[in-house]
């Protein structure tokens, strides 16, 4: 049992991780601009929805198709950077090792279905004034012919003039308040 909940945190570190490339953020620099002249967080999170709706079921299909690389690359590089730091490695090292990791782990391993829940997203600003939204998520996985279900968080969220989505889990604040101090603090 310990080894599936195990697996299932390594599957909801990828699974639930997707944040926005160049290309993405370009229709959402308008988004973070304006949050900046008085837009609430509801607002900013109503104008970026239907792109993070976009790019999370993106993430999805990869992640069901065993894709592990497609969510994984797309992390914040500032996440990547301390995340590196801490292992004693480059941040390609990092990507290269947790990738060959995922794969291991997950031989008898298969995502069979990964939803967001958009009618219960929680919105608010960071005591920074970083607007954030966090979405309630569910992962379906068959683990040595055994259906497993597991609930989780992921969190859009701002930073200079990008939005990012990252897994918002308690096991992983340890990680996050050192890089985003603002965001590990949200309830």
């Amino acid at each position: 049992m310990k080894k599936i909940i195990l697996l299932l945190l390594v599957v909801s570190a990828v699974t639930f991780t997707a944040p926005a490339n160049k290309n993405r953020n370009q229709n959402l620099n308008t988004t973070v601009q304006n949050s900046k002249k008085g837009e609430t967080a509801k607002e900013a999170w109503e104008r970026v929805k239907p792109e993070i709706k976009i790019r999370l079921n993106k993430i999805s299909k990869d992640l069901v198709a065993g894709n592990y690389k497609a969510s994984f690359d797309e992390m914040p590089e500032k996440f990547l950077t301390y995340l590196a730091k801490k292992g004693s490695m480059s941040v390609n090292e990092l990507k290269n090792i947790t990738i060959k990791t995922m794969s291991k782990l997950t031989d008898n391993m298969k995502i069979i279905e990964n939803t967001y829940d958009f009618e219960n997203v929680k919105v608010g600003k960071a005591e920074t004034g970083r607007n954030y939204a966090i979405i309630p998520t569910k992962v379906t996985i068959i683990y040595n012919g055994q259906k497993i279900n597991g609930e989780g968080k992921t969190m859009a969220f701002e930073d200079g003039n990008k939005w990012y989505i990252i897994n918002y889990e308690k096991e992983y604040m340890i990680f996050l308040k050192d890089v985003y101090p603002d965001l590990a603090k949200i309830k």
